[in-house]
């Protein structure tokens, strides 16, 4: 496993700053050291202590304890905040507070070239092998060198939520395109997207799937391509196409359950939140394009120190394994690592077949978006410092 450098010394805060506010300099540059942050904090037995994004935790962890004798001890954070999510590593020290860390999948390929993350032992993860090699070595998890460094989570394809009533427009899988919320007279002062950075990747999509500008990649534009994205975003924003920049998930139900949007670029489990309330409103499928993501999980350097690692890896496999995926497909709509044993988990529990079915549509339906123009978002463009310029242009047009 990939451990610290004893001999790494240790950044001040405004160093790493510095660093970042560069871009992602802090993370590539050989000459900064960022090991040896204090030493790792001493192991609880039977505790599991993780960061993450909201929608990773389930909403009791009675299932985790159950079959994994553990308990979880989960902070949430928001990991589609990458500035802030590289400060929480490397300058705040998470490492050193958490045995397990959840990023947005490419989030943590700069990590590793840090010896940010530990190398993981995958004969230790039973469910590890029955991954698809396409998401396995998909670009936004794997590291190109031959080694496993992050497990992926549970990935989907994005798109927004919509009133259809309101709207009168036709309900999934029937399929919408983007303008409805990039682009639209019917909605204009009545959208919401994104405010960080995936607003300008959606920008960018946007234009290359319509031939209206030369970029390579979406999600990792060069500064040029960048400042294209952010052009178009503040002329639609100058048009008054968009009401509101969400930051957190609370923002997003908020948004559909106070009226004030009708469509609003989102996460999934923000849909199936407010269709919980009784607000009748749907997911889009969309013919254009989806944006393809996924979250992963990584043992961090620190934690490779502390007399729990085997319980971090019993932790680590539950992840992967069929009841976290069956839950979560049911919870969030998301598709888990390992979907047939989701799918073997369900059937085995005698869930009610509505449940067993939500499962199975959400096979289908991710298999459906995935069919689409891989445009992939890893969170981390090489360009960091354009990206962030840009979206505060953005913000403050």
């Amino acid at each position: 496993m990939a451990m610290k450098n004893a001999n790494h010394c240790t950044p001040s805060r405004r160093t790493v700053l510095k660093g970042l506010v560069a871009g992602t300099g802090a993370l590539a540059a050989p000459t900064l050291a960022l090991g040896g942050m204090g030493r790792a904090q001493a192991a609880t037995p039977g505790t599991i202590r993780m960061m993450g994004g909201p929608t990773v935790a389930l909403q009791d962890w009675s299932l985790f304890e159950k079959e994994t004798g553990l308990k979880m001890e989960f902070t949430p954070f928001n990991v589609d905040d990458v500035g802030a999510l590289y400060n929480e590593i490397l300058v705040n020290g998470a490492g050193e507070r958490f045995d397990l860390i959840n990023t947005l999948a490419g989030v943590q390929k700069p990590l590793v070239k840090q010896e940010q993350v530990a190398q993981l032992d995958t004969s230790k993860l039973k469910n590890y092998a029955g991954i698809p090699e396409t998401v396995k070595r998909s670009p936004v998890l794997y590291a190109g060198d031959g080694k496993d460094w992050s497990v992926p989570l549970y990935y989907n394809a994005d798109s927004f939520g919509y009133f259809p009533e309101k709207l009168g427009l036709p309900r999934p899988p029937e399929k919408l395109t983007w303008d409805l919320l990039l682009n639209s007279e019917q909605t204009l002062g009545k959208t919401a997207i994104d405010g960080d950075m995936i607003a300008l990747m959606i920008g960018g999509m946007y234009l290359k799937n319509r031939g209206l500008a030369e970029i390579a990649d979406p999600a990792n534009m060069t500064a040029s391509e960048c400042q294209t994205a952010t052009n178009f975003l503040i002329e639609r924003k100058k048009a008054g196409q968009f009401r509101s920049l969400w930051k957190t998930y609370d923002e997003q139900v908020a948004n559909f359950v106070n009226g004030e949007v009708v469509v609003q670029r989102c996460w999934e489990p923000a849909v199936k939140e407010v269709r919980a309330k009784g607000l009748d409103v749907e997911y889009a499928t969309c013919s254009d394009f989806h944006i393809n993501w996924m979250h992963s999980t990584f043992m961090p350097v620190q934690a490779v120190e502390r007399e729990n690692v085997e319980e971090i890896y019993r932790a680590l496999d539950w992840f992967i394994g069929g009841s976290y995926a069956a839950e979560l497909a049911i919870l969030r709509g998301y598709t888990g690592s390992r979907m047939d044993l989701g799918l073997e988990f369900a059937k085995a529990q005698n869930w009610a077949p509505e449940k067993i079915a939500q499962v199975q549509a959400n096979i289908v339906k991710v298999e459906t978006k995935f069919s689409n123009p891989n445009y992939w978002i890893g969170g981390a463009p090489d360009d960091l410092a354009a990206h962030d310029s840009e979206m505060a242009r953005f913000r403050n047009a």
